[in-house]
């Protein structure tokens, strides 16, 4: 688990990179936006080459957690998957450079990645399992691309103030879950249902 003063840096270098893409960060510019002494950053990361994937990595780990422990006791994997999503898009909402940074980077790295080919690509063979989608095992990395790009966008356009989180998040839950096969009223149930807290 990460330090205090590691989780201030990660959260300092999420943000730069979420406003100046991959380009090389100093340590000056860290520590400044760190609220932390230069001697800090030295003492917490080897170098700075590998900042973008410790970053990533913890990200993506603490914000799986997150969602994994807010779904605990949900045996329905539909209803999980509804919510997992609309846990993502509000989480953005709540911590704006958080969102912008998966935004920018949640498709193209790796590491990122798997905050859609975790637990939303278990809950979607639990529920094509069931039988209770309308595509087929082929498709499963369609329909992870699919979720992947319906939840970025809807970060998105709650980011830029076009919607709330739960406009967007509903609508595009909803539609999602169409899509995939299940009826247009238990699609609307499942977006607009209750939502658990996201443990801290």
């Amino acid at each position: 688990m990460a330090s205090l003063a590691q989780r201030q840096i990660y959260r300092a270098a999420m943000q730069l990179f979420a406003e100046r893409g991959l380009t090389q960060i100093s340590v000056t510019d860290l520590a400044q936006a760190a609220g932390v002494a230069r001697g800090t950053i030295y003492n917490n990361l080897d170098d700075l080459t590998g900042l973008f994937d410790l970053v990533a990595t913890h990200l993506a780990a603490e914000l799986n957690g997150k969602i994994i422990r807010a779904l605990q006791g949900c045996d329905d994997p539909i209803l999980r998957l509804a919510n997992g999503m609309r846990l993502l898009i509000r989480h953005a909402h709540v911590e704006p450079q958080l969102g912008r940074f998966i935004c920018r980077f949640g498709l193209s790295s790796a590491t990122l990645r798997v905050i859609w080919t975790g637990q939303p690509l278990a809950d979607l063979r639990a529920g094509l399992a069931a039988g209770r989608y309308g595509f087929g095992e082929s498709q499963l990395p369609s329909a992870v691309n699919f979720i992947s790009g319906a939840t970025l966008g809807a970060m998105v356009i709650t980011l830029d103030g076009a919607q709330t989180w739960s406009e967007a998040a509903a609508e595009t839950v909803e539609w999602v879950l169409i899509a995939l096969g299940v009826g247009k009223a238990e699609a609307r149930a499942l977006s607009t249902g209750d939502l658990p807290p996201l443990p801290e």
